[in-house]
């Protein structure tokens, strides 16, 4: 979040690789695609949309440690896959990866985990602003105005801006942020008028995710 990001459309092989939430419109996950024998297994009792799947098993990785390969798009593999060197094309098992640590905890606000905030600004990186039907999509577990209103009320409205206001959570571990959000020490902003964003208005030049 602390880098400059430059805006870009996803190429279709982008769209194919990600290995996000499989969600429906009616929140089931009856359309969730199950994996082949032996390569993985997903949870009998799934609770909502999947933050992120692994791209080789299917395996559902949200609130789990996963590998994110540094070359494809938006491609993350489970411990186990990764363990054996599980190739799917265009991912090779030699590609430079980062080790993803657990995120699913609040952040900002009590009701984002610090995981959604990434994928929030990640989608608004792939589709720009605007687009907020493909950005819900993306993060998967927020509806189109949630995704909205948060934008407006934490980044366009931040006294930081374009940077939210982390003065509140500067030094605090998950533990301490959990807390916090369970004795609902983070107060809600409230959503102003001011700098709304609407479906069809774009940001100002300036106002860049960074």
């Amino acid at each position: 979040m602390g880098r400059s990001r430059t805006v870009s459309r996803p190429t279709e092989e982008d769209l194919n690789q990600r290995s996000k939430r499989k969600k429906t419109a009616s929140g089931s996950v009856d359309n969730v695609e199950l994996p082949s024998a032996g390569l993985g297994q997903v949870p009998s009792e799934a609770k909502g949309p999947a933050l992120y799947h692994c791209n080789y098993c299917n395996k559902d990785l949200s609130g789990m440690v996963r590998i994110k390969c540094a070359v494809c798009p938006d491609f993350d593999l489970c411990v186990e896959c990764f363990s054996v060197g599980a190739e799917i094309t265009p991912h090779k098992c030699n590609h430079p990866y980062r080790v993803m640590d657990n995120l699913s905890f609040p952040l900002i606000c009590p009701d984002w985990n610090a995981d959604e905030e990434i994928l929030l600004l990640e989608a608004i990186e792939m589709y720009g602003f605007g687009n907020w039907a493909e950005v819900a999509e993306h993060v998967g577990t927020k509806s189109k105005s949630q995704c909205i209103d948060h934008y407006n009320a934490i980044y366009m409205n931040s006294p930081c801006f374009p940077l939210p206001d982390l003065s509140h959570v500067m030094g605090k571990s998950r533990e301490e942020l959990l807390a916090m959000a369970k004795g609902n020490g983070l107060v809600k902003k409230e959503f102003t008028t001011h700098g709304e964003l609407t479906l069809k208005q774009e940001s100002p030049a300036g106002a860049k995710v960074k």
